[in-house]
């Protein structure tokens, strides 16, 4: 078992966070900075990356991936998506993850690039995660191999009966973790719960958090992976417009407050959408009470 599935099969309540690939070498700087704020502030079970859509930000993420390896061994996983590639270049980028000793994947299908058809997206032999996920575990030498799951249904499968195939299919496949697209209302995360049991999906659950940071930004994010945003949400930040700083704070509330209402359904592990930023990060490690301890003098 590698250290991600470790932490989020962990009895106490864990926290991994995403980032996005910068671009440019100053925002790689950043970025990085940025993370370590974070680790220095709190308990970060692992770091995941994303790839862009039809692997657009491909390089941008190796280099980030390789260089939090290097600082955070076995604490790093990296998005994989499979849209518009085959064997050969994935196999390339796999070989060079496993020779650096990357061994924890998140297998996606990835969104489809603009001007692709579903036909070009599955001219390399991967038509849905699934196939990335028998691929990777045909292939081997990987420690973990971590799938996305879905609580108010795929955008492309908003019928959640449909989306509960697709996703059992990924964990017979060897998924061995899901990691959830963001949401904000605690019984979405019950029912899917509800409905992963009856269909005997056995395997850890993540719910994805995501921490406000401007407001018209969500609900282009949302629109666009069919996540509903509720009226509460909106109504309660909407009125900090003009309060960069009481944005934060209540963003921080927020998302605090659901952190609490899932740990109350027994949920083990969350994945907070950094967005690349600490700040409302660790204002959330504040009021989780998830701060480290200065050391002793």
């Amino acid at each position: 078992m590698s250290l991600v599935t470790e932490s989020i099969r962990s009895p106490g309540l864990t926290a991994s966070i995403e980032l996005f690939p910068p671009k440019g070498e100053k925002a790689a700087g950043r970025v990085l900075r940025e993370v370590e704020e974070i680790q220095a502030g709190m308990e970060v079970a692992f770091t995941s990356v994303t790839y862009g859509a039809g692997g657009s930000t491909q390089d941008g993420t190796l280099e980030l991936v390789l260089a939090l390896a290097q600082r955070h061994p076995g604490r790093v996983v990296a998005h994989l998506t499979c849209v518009g590639a085959g064997e050969g270049d994935l196999g390339a980028l796999l070989a060079l993850y496993l020779k650096s000793g990357m061994r924890d994947i998140l297998a996606l299908r990835g969104d489809l690039p603009e001007g692709m058809t579903p036909e070009q997206a599955a001219a390399g032999g991967f038509r849905h995660a699934v196939d990335l996920v028998r691929y990777l575990r045909k292939l081997g030498g990987f420690a973990s191999v971590g799938v996305a799951c879905f609580p108010e249904g795929h955008p492309e499968t908003p019928d959640l009966a449909a989306h509960l195939a697709h996703f059992a299919e990924k964990a017979e496949a060897g998924g061995d973790y899901a990691v959830s697209q963001f949401f904000f209302e605690a019984h979405l995360w019950e029912r899917f719960l509800e409905a992963c049991e009856r269909r005997r999906i056995g395997i850890p659950l993540a719910p994805g958090i995501m921490p406000v940071r401007d407001l018209e930004q969500l609900l282009r994010f949302a629109a666009r992976c069919g996540a509903t945003v509720p009226k509460s949400v909106v109504n309660a930040l909407a009125r900090y417009k003009d309060d960069p700083e009481g944005f934060k704070e209540r963003s921080a509330d927020l998302a605090a407050g659901q952190v609490e209402r899932l740990k109350a359904l027994g949920v083990r592990h969350v994945h907070i959408y950094s967005l690349n930023k600490s700040d409302i990060i660790l204002k959330i490690a504040d009021r989780l009470g998830w701060r480290k301890k200065a050391p002793a003098k």
